[in-house]
């Protein structure tokens, strides 16, 4: 039987190859944007006369968005199966990249390959979203802080214990930092 050459190379999931390639995406929307808030806060807490003049007229970083990012790609597709412990068989779909490399290695043609397109758009985001907050991090920062933070975020706050000067340290948060919770909830911080 003919050894498979597929299993010498590295086949990934087909799922997880669409995934890596939408956050890529992802990524590099993040880092244009994060790079347009650093400029904009440059322009405002730098003391020099060109800033100075462009804060006077009102100047604003241009904002960049990837409206749409599009791959096609050749790849060698295989099939795997395996059966689980629950004595199900599992299929899978494997893709590799067809390169140059990969083509002399194997004698592959290029004619052979199955292509995959994939487009990514952004869409809006669930309506959802709009009434969920994020729980910031408020750990080490006198309760004082806390509380304008929390005020100025919108977000509805107990203290515990109810009598905690502001100057107190706050140990926690109930959810914690980085918890989803729904517009209106109460969140409890601990001194």
């Amino acid at each position: 039987m003919a050894e498979n050459p597929f299993t010498k190379v590295l086949a990934t999931p087909l799922g997880d190859m669409i995934a890596e390639m939408g956050i890529g995406v992802a990524q590099a929307q993040y880092a244009i944007d994060a790079k347009t808030i650093e400029n904009l806060k440059q322009i405002y807490s730098l003391d020099d006369e060109l800033l100075k003049e462009m804060r006077r007229i009102g100047y604003r970083p241009t904002w960049y968005v990837i409206p749409e990012a599009e791959a096609e790609i050749s790849m060698a597709l295989t099939v795997q199966q395996s059966i689980g412990s629950d004595r199900k068989v599992k299929t899978e779909l494997r893709g590799t990249t067809v390169d140059a490399a990969y083509q002399n290695q194997y004698d592959f043609k290029i004619e052979g390959a199955s292509k995959l397109k994939l487009t990514f758009r952004p869409v809006p985001a669930p309506l959802e979203i709009d009434n969920m907050q994020v729980v910031p991090l408020l750990s080490g920062i006198p309760l004082g802080e806390a509380k304008e933070l929390l005020e100025k975020m919108g977000i509805e706050f107990t203290v515990s214990p109810g009598s905690a000067k502001d100057s107190a340290i706050v140990a926690s948060t109930k959810p914690v930092a980085g918890s989803f919770i729904d517009a209106g909830n109460l969140i409890t911080v601990g001194v």
